[in-house]
């Protein structure tokens, strides 16, 4: 459906189908899988949001995508969210770069009992405050981090800027006889999944439930598209990592080690095995996920040793 036209943008609203998304998030440099069409699927699969796909366009060319969710309650009170988006197809000006925010924004006006959340996929810092604070939007939760891998480079140079000692366990992973398997779906899949929930509730820490993640794999066109790795000591699994790709990038969403697998540095080599296939598929950006060196150090660890780009997001806004 057609909405309003501000500075040359038209915002077209819940009009593309799924193939269609796809496509237009294969031309993004490297878009978050929270605007993949995959994602929002699988959040109406397992909650009362909706997806709501937006396309942004100047005359004929469309410039940005955003991959709202949206939850009606009775009585005419809707609840949306922007997560990680928009994402911009073409290098726009200022002015139609805050016209798409503008958009965003405009769809959700308070006065009709709207309560709209943003976390947008803009970097930290006083040029993204100025930019939000300019459509009416306040930041209420400081910026998520993670770490952006860029895998066009080559294998030997990928190898050479592992820091250090990520590079030294990743030998010695090399040469404990560990075998790395990967597949979609199955028993891996559920092996995996089974131990990341145990994980997850024993801890309490914040991270996606393996329902979720199962209607992630299940939920998008292509099947192929989350991929399991899985380290075996001998007949038995030690170690598992769950990457998903979306458009020219991918994500490493959910891993679990047990002891030996720890000892033996099975994530290193399950990671180095995913870049090799990645960059075998043409995918040229691996977003690592999370990183929070004061809640979880270790992991923030691992992250930052595979040499990526540490990025901080500008916070959730409303």
């Amino acid at each position: 459906r057609r909405g309003e036209v501000l500075d040359g943008i038209v915002a077209l609203w819940d009009s593309l189908d799924q193939r269609q998304w796809d496509e237009l998030l294969a031309k993004a440099e490297r878009p978050p899988l929270e605007q993949a069409s995959a994602y929002g699927a699988a959040m109406g699969r397992v909650s009362g949001y909706r997806p709501v796909p937006a396309v942004f366009m100047r005359g004929p060319d469309p410039v940005a995508l955003a991959l709202l969710l949206e939850w009606r309650f009775p009585g005419g009170f809707r609840m949306a969210k922007l997560t990680r988006g928009p994402v911009f197809l073409a290098d726009i000006p200022d002015v139609e770069r805050e016209a798409v925010f503008r958009l965003i924004k405009r769809r959700y006006p308070v006065t009709k009992l709207n309560l709209f959340f943003m976390t947008p996929e803009l970097p930290a810092g006083a040029a993204s405050e100025a930019l939000l604070g300019s459509v009416g939007m306040r930041p209420m939760v400081t910026g998520y981090s993670t770490v952006w891998l860029d895998l066009r480079p080559g294998l030997e140079e990928l190898r050479s800027a592992l820091h250090m000692k990520w590079r030294n366990q990743l030998k010695l992973a090399e040469s404990a006889k560990l075998r790395v398997r990967s597949g979609y779906g199955g028993a891996p899949m559920e092996w995996l999944l089974a131990r990341h929930d145990q994980h997850r509730k024993r801890r309490r820490f914040r991270a996606p439930a393996g329902a979720f993640v199962a209607a992630i794999a299940d939920s998008g066109r292509d099947k192929r598209a989350a991929q399991v790795f899985t380290a075996y000591s001998g007949s038995e699994p030690v170690a598992a990592i769950l990457i998903v790709r979306h458009g020219r990038a991918a994500t490493y969403y959910v891993g679990w080690t047990g002891p030996e697998g720890r000892e033996k540095h099975a994530h290193n080599l399950l990671l180095w095995n995913a870049i090799e296939k990645l960059k075998g598929l043409g995918v040229e950006w691996l977003d690592l996920g999370g990183v929070d060196g004061l809640h979880m150090p270790g992991v923030s660890r691992f992250k930052l040793g595979v040499g990526g780009e540490l990025m901080t997001l500008a916070g959730t806004y409303l």
